[in-house]
């Protein structure tokens, strides 16, 4: 293999491990969601409209980590003089203090020693301040003093008005923790008009309801925002762009535009399946030798493609923890009529019973009750929630990986288990 061929095997094994949880190159849509998220913010004044947080939920591969990281990019160029501090969870209490310390350096833009001070005083403007003991050596600086919200606003409040503009993007939201430091940073965060802060969150389709949970029940309607598949001609898009990115990058002869437009139906326009299409494709051009957009290379990149979306509906089933069987029940049946996590929770009994005695037996740690396996189901993203609450109708977020799921069941099975649901 000559050094070209080399660099060039080598930047396509870069690509084909490209994506953070499902993050494609390029960035295409949810336009009206990003500009809502810098609009609370833009229109920000002290002392009015709180309750400013923007929660992004969706499935597992919807897109929310590179939404929030995308409206942490596009603040820049929208407000210059704005920050955005990104943090996910879940927090425990020494992560409270972090936040706070972050936050803080972003909005004073003071270095971190700036919030260390000694045992006898601060200055004014928060900088460590050169108390000096009897023998004339400054003492000690003590750590972060910043524990709470309180601190914050006692130490830095009255330098509120010359504070930056800052988005804390959070994501995970839904695994936040319960202790009463969080809670308190939280709904401070969210309720407070001091300081020129607006919380962005991003997290499964429990993630409104887990804010609620910690004290933030007061969500605006048109802040709870659902993150969902792509429109297909966006799908496409995305992967013509980020294809195009790679052909530059790595000198890829041949037409980017015309492989977008034939791998784009397969997506669905689910972001995680276009992130797998582009690794697919680059796994496929580096084996093949052949640093071309041809027809033979495509041909593999789709049956890659195939297997890593296969790949991914498996690890949705086995992070659900649940039998194949009673996820296809939920699934149909939120799918053809109105279904709601108490009734998803009666249907995982009545199938979960209908099971084999062997095949129960080897599930049992997976039934613990019906509304468990429901939980587990809605944290693996196999369903979610329809609208902004616990208390709306359960949905399919990604229809190909209930075919999948679907599949893995003999054409008895599943007009045995629609019969028993009175699904005909």
């Amino acid at each position: 293999m000559t050094e070209i061929q080399s660099e060039a095997a080598s930047r396509l094994t870069r690509w084909a491990n490209v994506g953070e949880r499902g993050a494609a190159v390029a960035f295409v849509g949810r336009e009206a969601e990003i500009e809502l998220a810098i609009d609370q913010l833009a229109t920000w004044r002290p002392g009015t409209s709180p309750r400013r947080t923007v929660v992004a939920q969706g499935a597992p591969g919807a897109g929310k980590t590179a939404l929030l990281h995308e409206i942490g990019q596009r603040l820049a160029r929208r407000l210059p003089q704005a920050n955005a501090v990104y943090r996910a969870t879940p927090w425990g209490r020494p992560s409270v203090g972090n936040v706070l310390l972050a936050l803080a350096q972003k909005m004073l833009g003071a270095s971190e020693d700036a919030f260390r001070i000694t045992t006898e005083t601060i200055t004014s403007n928060g900088a460590k301040a050169d108390a000096l003991a009897h023998d004339g050596r400054p003492q000690s600086s003590a750590p972060p003093t910043l524990a709470c919200w309180d601190d914050l606003e006692t130490l830095f409040g009255h330098q509120a008005k010359q504070a930056k503009p800052t988005l804390l993007l959070v994501d995970e939201i839904q695994r936040i923790g319960d202790d009463d430091e969080t809670a308190d940073l939280l709904f401070h965060l969210h309720d407070q008009t001091t300081f020129p802060v607006v919380l962005v969150c991003g997290g499964l389709s429990t993630a409104a309801a887990r804010l609620r949970e910690v004290g933030i029940s007061r969500l605006a309607d048109g802040n709870v925002l659902r993150i969902d598949a792509l429109a297909p001609e966006q799908a496409e898009q995305c992967l013509e762009r980020s294809l195009g990115i790679m052909a530059d990058d790595v000198g890829i002869s041949g037409h980017a535009d015309h492989w977008a437009r034939q791998l784009a139906p397969a997506t669905r326009g689910w972001p995680q399946h276009v992130t797998c299409h582009i690794r697919a494709a680059a796994g496929a051009l580096r084996d093949s030798g052949r640093l071309a957009f041809d027809v033979d290379n495509l041909d593999d990149a789709r049956r890659r493609a195939e297997a890593d979306m296969r790949r991914y509906y498996e690890q949705r089933l086995e992070t659900s923890r649940t039998d194949a069987a009673v996820v296809f029940a939920v699934q149909a049946s939120a799918t053809r009529r109105e279904t709601y996590a108490e009734d998803a929770a009666d249907l995982v009994d009545t199938v979960a019973a209908t099971l084999s005695g062997q095949r129960r037996s080897g599930h049992a740690s997976r039934f613990p009750d019906g509304m468990g396996c429901v939980q587990q189901m809605l944290h693996a993203g196999v369903i979610a929630y329809a609208g902004s609450t616990t208390t709306s109708p359960l949905s399919v977020p990604i229809p190909s990986m209930a075919a999948h799921i679907a599949s893995l069941l003999s054409a008895e099975q599943r007009v045995e288990i629609l019969r028993t649901l009175g699904i005909h």
